[in-house]
């Protein structure tokens, strides 16, 4: 089900249960689900708004070797907030400055214009007009004394040039996403008006790399990826997707890795001990004999 940037995904993901859930496995995986909540996942490329329809893969979970956690997979549909590059979206302004304009995206998510991405033949920045600031989610209604603000309005906006209107229509512009930043488990929206392609971006707007998500865990902090040069950005951009793809991979190989090692460790603990038991019962054996 597709409607605009929401989607809804059907994904399979494995669980490390706590024990504390053991008697109550489905509250658990709630919890741990709802640990994932406005936050970007990088299997599904998105972020999740909420989940529904879990279901469990297994009849009973999996203990590897001396971790009380328990593993088992589930399938559990998602509705993700998944932009596309060079859609069309509309966004609320709610600041401007000469070097930007800062947009708030179905009054939770965050955009943003810059200048390079305005057309100059068209808008100006005048410093000495003033325009209503919508506020984010969380912000204190009364402003500082030393906020800009003055009567709730903010100074300086980007203007139509050949009427001097205010841009957009009531606050409200449409804009073109030109690029989608991941960082600390969020999704940012950079927009351009100026209708231009894809793979014409600044470096500085590269997609950075995902945290790449172990079971249910997601790693925030991702290491910042270095700024690339005008004539690597086209690579670059077609090689992000299938980086992520690599390195998920590569996270999967290395926890099977881990599993068979763990597996085989328990495998000679086992060997070890039917070793004693079977000395220990020839000894019995021997001094009955004697």
């Amino acid at each position: 089900m597709v409607s605009g940037p929401f989607v809804e995904v059907s994904t399979k993901l494995y669980i490390h249960l706590p024990p504390c859930f053991a008697t109550k496995p489905i509250e658990g995986i709630q919890e741990q689900l709802n640990g994932f909540l406005m936050r970007y996942m990088p299997q599904v490329d998105g972020v999740v708004l909420a989940h529904s329809d879990l279901k469990l893969l297994q009849s009973s979970g999996r203990i590897i070797s001396d971790s009380p956690y328990c593993h088992f997979w589930i399938t559990v549909k998602l509705l993700v907030w998944k932009p596309v590059k060079g859609s069309s979206l509309h966004g609320t302004i709610n600041l401007q400055s000469p070097d930007h304009i800062g947009l708030l995206l179905y009054g939770t998510f965050n955009a943003s214009i810059p200048s390079e991405f305005i057309p100059k033949d068209k808008y100006e920045f005048n410093p000495n007009s003033s325009y209503s600031r919508v506020k984010q989610q969380g912000e204190q209604q009364e402003e500082d004394a030393s906020s800009p603000v003055v009567n709730g309005l903010l100074n300086g906006e980007w203007v139509l040039k050949s009427t001097g209107e205010s841009i957009g229509h009531d606050g409200v512009i449409e804009f073109e996403v030109s690029d989608l930043v991941r960082t600390n488990d969020m999704l940012t929206v950079t927009g351009s008006l100026l209708k231009v392609p894809v793979t014409m971006r600044r470096a500085s707007m590269m997609v950075k790399p995902s945290p790449v998500s172990e079971g249910l865990s997601v790693l925030s902090d991702p290491a910042q990826k270095k700024r690339s040069a005008p004539e690597d950005e086209d690579v670059s951009a077609s090689n992000g997707a299938e980086n992520d793809q690599k390195r998920i991979k590569k996270e999967k190989k290395k926890e099977k890795k881990k599993e068979e090692a763990r597996d085989e460790h328990k495998t000679k603990e086992d060997k070890k001990d039917k070793k004693e038991k079977k000395k220990e019962k020839k000894d019995k054996k021997h001094k009955s004999d004697a």
